[in-house]
């Protein structure tokens, strides 16, 4: 195996295997969208091997195996630096596709510490375990992921609260949930999830056109709402029927009543009579209520996989963390 510099002059290669990796995906998950997405990963494909980041392997002349970021960013799930790699731009295919990954994020790791990145995110199927396990023996952690229901299968769900309305909020009534919204910031920042918001623009959320709201109501208190967008973060939610999900809360006294469950029916009714065949969410998996939740209704065809380096890796020297030990450690390599 030969590890290289990822190039553009490679992109070509990369597109097969990308389409391969996603036909795979598509006959472990059969909700996936069976539509041609070449041009959208092409396009993917060409931005990211422009920019540098990352390793390609080949073996034999042929390419096995590619791993790339975006361009790395500060504040990245920490004070630091971090890179992510989206769906789509990691691929691996032959008879060792779990080792190929190992040495493409080793190989990439390598470069990218130079240059004081310490958090990675890469975007994989959820359905690819040798892949997955790979990335997770490599020290990753799953925080998150993609999901898709299949409006036309879905199992309906039947309203039993006939005192809760639902119903699209208006433009100008889109405020009538921000103490909804701003619970599910705060639930979101507490255990086990501990994942910060920025609120410095919390209102402008309420103006944004490409968000709508649906909500349930107690007479004229809003109790629940979830929220819907055209696309979100993988290529597959650029498919012209799918809408997606962009956040949900109930409060805290209406749950277990059922209420989620019929925002979800209302939510989907809607786009079912728009015209739409498949509807999208992403989550944190490592909030459980969202997990389980999302879990009875959606299927998840990507997990996002994140490893945080410790900081103190980035001292170029390898003597110079032996400055970082406690005393009784280097007292212990000075006898050695």
């Amino acid at each position: 195996m030969e590890i290289k510099q990822i190039k553009k002059e490679y992109v070509d290669e990369a597109l097969k295997l990308a389409l391969w990796e996603y036909d795979k995906e598509c006959n472990a998950c059969p909700e996936l969208v069976r539509a041609d997405f070449t041009g959208n990963l092409r396009e993917c494909l060409q931005a990211l091997f422009s920019k540098g980041y990352g390793k390609i392997a080949m073996d034999e002349g042929k390419l096995i195996g590619y791993l790339a970021f975006w361009k790395p960013c500060d504040g990245f799930f920490g004070n630091v630096k971090g890179a992510f790699s989206p769906l789509g731009g990691s691929g691996f295919i032959g008879k060792n596709r779990s080792k190929t990954a190992s040495k493409l994020f080793a190989a990439t790791a390598e470069e990218l510490i130079k240059e004081e990145i310490c958090s990675y995110a890469v975007s994989r199927y959820a359905h690819d375990e040798e892949v997955g396990k790979s990335f997770v023996l490599n020290g990753f952690g799953i925080r998150c992921s993609d999901a898709i229901l299949n409006l036309h299968n879905r199992k309906k769900c039947n309203t039993n609260n006939t005192k809760i309305t639902y119903r699209e909020l208006e433009k100008e009534e889109k405020e009538a949930v921000a103490e909804l919204r701003m619970g599910l910031i705060r639930h979101i920042f507490a255990a086990p999830t501990f994942l910060p918001s920025d609120t410095s623009n919390f209102y402008n959320w309420f103006k944004r056109d490409d968000i709508r709201i649906v909500a349930a109501f107690d007479g004229e208190k809003a109790v629940g709402f979830m929220s819907i967008t055209d696309t979100a973060e993988t290529f597959i939610t650029e498919y012209k029927n799918m809408p997606n999900i962009c956040g949900a809360f109930v409060e805290q006294e209406y749950r277990e009543t059922g209420i989620a469950d019929e925002l979800l029916e209302y939510v989907c009714s809607i786009c079912e009579q728009e015209g739409n065949t498949y509807l999208g969410v992403d989550c944190e998996t490592l909030n459980p209520t969202a997990l389980h939740f999302w879990g009875k209704h959606f299927e998840n065809y990507t997990y996002s996989y994140h490893r945080r380096i410790d900081e103190r890796c980035i001292k170029k020297a390898l003597d110079e963390s032996v400055m970082l030990m406690p005393s009784a450690e280097k007292d212990v390599i000075k006898r050695i």
